[in-house]
């Protein structure tokens, strides 16, 4: 390889930050909290850790959407241009913001789904009555005998939003699709589906922005509530934690669950490497309370069985 093509190849190489800070637990919701420390109490096989990752990945692909749809709000001037030049416009950029909107109302929906099937996961097996089933959870809670907490029935039963955003979700899911378009008197976004109809006409959600927004944040209270149910359940134990990088290398401390969760919780188990190897030195070091409990060899070997 010549000189000249060896500069150019380095110089598409990515640089490393001197440290990139992963545990910052000051930022935590309950869902963060429980999939860092199901691991000292639950024994979830792999396809459950996926259901578990599925509840908090699901609501920011949510929040992605929804963004991604407020950007495409000035294009739907470019239809009522079209329109008044031609006579007719396909409305494509309807079309752009529909589809878009339709992937939030699926997404907040698998959130739920989600959600239930953990806690059928978690509840299910000391429950009588209690299906693998999103619309039977909703449905039959009051049936439900054995482990299943009483807040958690009362947070279900108070849930009077998930009927609409269900019946939504299935048409969308199963049957047509909907559009949308400007109300030219509010500029509010309205939402069609054929589905919306009360015997004599359709009946637009007549603003959906406002709509979407009243559902991410029903769902959100919802599964902050559950978590912070299924947090109250986990017992005292620890956990191998990855606190960030520095230089390209990891950094990890070990949690302590019955210890408050902050920036100062566990035992480092980085600080006998950095120590030896200065230029890797983890730059939070001094002001971390984790750094002062290093860890003990035994330690290291029980999270670090192989290494």
């Amino acid at each position: 390889m010549s000189n000249d093509r060896a500069n150019g190849y380095s110089a598409f190489m990515p640089k490393l930050a001197d440290a990139v800070r992963m545990y910052a637990p000051e930022r935590w919701g309950q869902v963060d909290r429980f999939r860092t420390l199901w691991p000292t109490t639950y024994k979830f096989r792999a396809r459950e850790q996926r259901v578990l990752a599925g509840v908090e990945n699901h609501f920011h692909k949510a929040l992605t959407l929804l963004s991604i749809s407020e950007n495409l709000l000035p294009a739907l001037d470019g239809d009522e241009a079209e329109l008044e030049e031609q006579g007719f416009t396909p409305a494509n950029n309807a079309r752009n913001l529909a589809a878009v909107l339709e992937g939030v109302i699926t997404e907040l929906y698998s959130v739920i789904d989600c959600t239930a099937e953990m806690l059928h996961i978690i509840y299910g097996p000391t429950t009588t009555r209690f299906r693998k089933s999103t619309r039977g959870l909703f449905k039959d809670v009051d049936k439900f005998t054995g482990s299943f907490p009483e807040r958690l029935k009362i947070l279900i039963r108070a849930a009077d939003w998930y009927g609409e955003l269900r019946n939504i979700r299935d048409e969308l899911t199963h049957r047509d699709v909907g559009s949308c378009s400007t109300d030219n008197d509010t500029g509010l976004v309205r939402y069609f589906h054929s589905s919306f109809w009360n015997g004599e006409r359709t009946e637009p959600i007549e603003d959906i922005f406002g709509w979407l927004r009243d559902k991410r944040d029903a769902v959100n209270v919802f599964i902050g509530t559950v978590f912070h149910e299924l947090n109250s359940t986990i017992v005292a134990g620890s956990v191998t934690q990855m606190c960030g990088m520095t230089k390209g290398r990891m950094l990890m401390r070990l949690l302590d669950a019955a210890q408050p969760i902050d920036f100062h919780n566990g035992t480092c188990l980085s600080a006998n490497w950095f120590e030896e190897e200065g230029e890797f030195r983890c730059p939070f070091a001094d002001g971390c309370g984790a750094y002062q409990r290093k860890a003990t060899l035994e330690q290291l070997q029980a999270a670090f069985p192989s290494g």
